[in-house]
């Protein structure tokens, strides 16, 4: 009997010890969650954050892009003014050449005209 008592309080001793070592380790656990927790939160507001900068940022480019092309489109046109002033200087350039040599001309015509008058008289 006193084998029996020994043994039922080496069981007793035996089941305490794995009860202390299984509540150690259900602690330690617990405290893997709360950090695990807090890491998930922290995760959680730094995804927040950065999905906020990619949208801004996505919105900002929507607004270059768009400001570009009026850009390219203003710069199309004012290109395609210039031309046309080019052009029309250009023929006005040309058309005052052939006056300017036609002047010339009658100016040489006139002073053949004067000389040969002169020494005519």
């Amino acid at each position: 009997m006193k084998e029996t008592i020994f043994e039922l309080e080496d069981q007793v001793e035996q089941h305490r010890a794995v009860k202390l070592h299984n509540n150690q380790l259900i602690s330690e656990l617990e405290g893997s969650v709360i950090k695990l927790e807090e890491q998930k939160s922290d995760l959680e507001r730094q995804l927040k954050t950065l999905t906020k900068q990619i949208k801004e940022e996505t919105e900002e480019w929507r607004r270059f892009q768009a400001d570009l092309q009026t850009a390219v489109v203003v710069a199309n046109d004012i290109k395609c003014e210039a031309q046309q002033e080019l052009r029309t200087v250009k023929r006005r350039l040309l058309e005052e050449e052939e006056k300017n040599a036609r002047l010339q001309k009658e100016l040489g015509d006139i002073q053949g005209h004067s000389s040969s008058m002169v020494s005519v008289s």
